[in-house]
Formats: structure tokens, C-alpha cells, sequence
């Protein structure tokens, strides 16, 4: 009977101790967040969002695809990230006209962060109705010593449909119309 427990007890303490090593560490990751309703024949910002897991960052390269049947890119600048920090920075903006891809490099000229935030903004103007896939074609983050660090990509969507109008009215007024 000794035996029997005790071998339960091993075999869950090996159970027990191989979830610990298959417990998620911090996810490093660039994504966008764009806002789900973008509104008809204006003009937007999507934020493209860092998140460091911890670790100390110096630069990002980044280049990203979308549609230019259902979306102009009118520019791309720094996010609060940079920004917000406290300290020099540089961003360069390699997007060509008329084009359909995002891509800019970017440093913390005086140091690092290990802060998640905004890294860039993504200015658009509406072109069409539809579905407008993000995807990311180029990450490259470094660290203080330039040497990479591995982040993965979340290609984002944004959403492109036309507003319906709708009418607040109460059960009283349907009533009336479907008696």
C-alpha cells in the first residue's frame, strides 16, 4: 500500500514539475490596435503596440502590407512610446508613395525601455468598403547592444463598412406598426 502511494506521489511530482517548465513566459510582440469602426470617408489612426515581455529595448525595424484598394496610407510618426519617453530618439519613415507597405525604422538614441506602448502611429484615409488585412512582412528588434531579440507579430485587420442608420424606438411604437 506504502508503494503505491508513494509511487502516485512521484508520478504526480513529475506531472506537477513538467507544467512548470511549460508555463508561457512573458510574450515580446508587436500588434496593431486598431479601433473596430472606422468611420466612412475619413480619415484614421491605427496604433501599432509593443509589448516588451521585460525587456529592454533599443530599436525596432518594421515593415507591414495593406490593401491600397481599401486604404491610403497618408504617414506613419512616432508613438508615445517614443515620444512619452524622456528621451532622444530617432524615427525614419521609409514608406515610399503610393505604395502598399509600412516601413520604418526607429532608436532610443540615449538609452532603452522595457515599457509597453504605442511604438507608431499609422495615419490612413478610407478608399473602399471591406476587410483590410495588416501583416507584417519585417520585425527586427534590438537591444542595447544592437543584437536581436525575438518578438513575434500579430497582423491585424481593420474593418471597413458602411454605417446603417438606426432609430431608437420602443416596443409600444412596434406594437402599433404590426397590429
Amino acid at each position: 500500500m506504502k508503494a503505491k502511494l508513494v509511487l502516485g506521489f512521484v508520478v504526480l511530482s513529475v506531472v506537477l514539475g513538467l507544467n512548470v517548465f511549460n508555463t508561457p513566459a512573458s510574450a515580446q510582440m508587436l500588434r496593431f490596435d486598431p479601433d473596430p469602426f472606422i468611420p466612412y470617408n475619413q480619415q484614421f489612426t491605427v496604433p501599432l503596440v509593443l509589448e516588451s515581455g521585460g525587456l529592454y529595448v533599443k530599436g525596432i525595424e518594421a515593415s507591414i502590407t495593406f490593401d491600397p484598394a481599401l486604404v491610403t496610407l497618408d504617414s506613419v510618426t512616432a508613438g508615445p512610446w517614443y515620444t512619452d519617453s524622456g528621451q532622444s530618439f530617432f524615427f525614419w519613415d521609409y514608406t515610399a508613395p503610393f505604395t502598399y507597405a509600412i516601413h520604418f525604422a526607429s532608436a532610443m538614441l540615449d538609452g532603452t525601455s522595457n515599457a509597453d506602448g504605442v511604438i507608431a502611429l499609422c495615419h490612413f484615409s478610407f478608399a473602399g468598403f471591406g476587410v483590410c488585412p495588416l501583416d507584417f512582412t519585417l520585425v527586427d528588434v534590438r537591444d542595447f547592444e544592437n543584437n536581436e531579440l525575438t518578438f513575434d507579430s500579430d497582423s491585424g485587420v481593420i474593418y471597413l463598412d458602411e454605417a446603417v442608420e438606426t432609430k431608437n424606438v420602443n416596443f409600444t411604437a412596434l406594437k402599433a406598426i404590426y397590429r
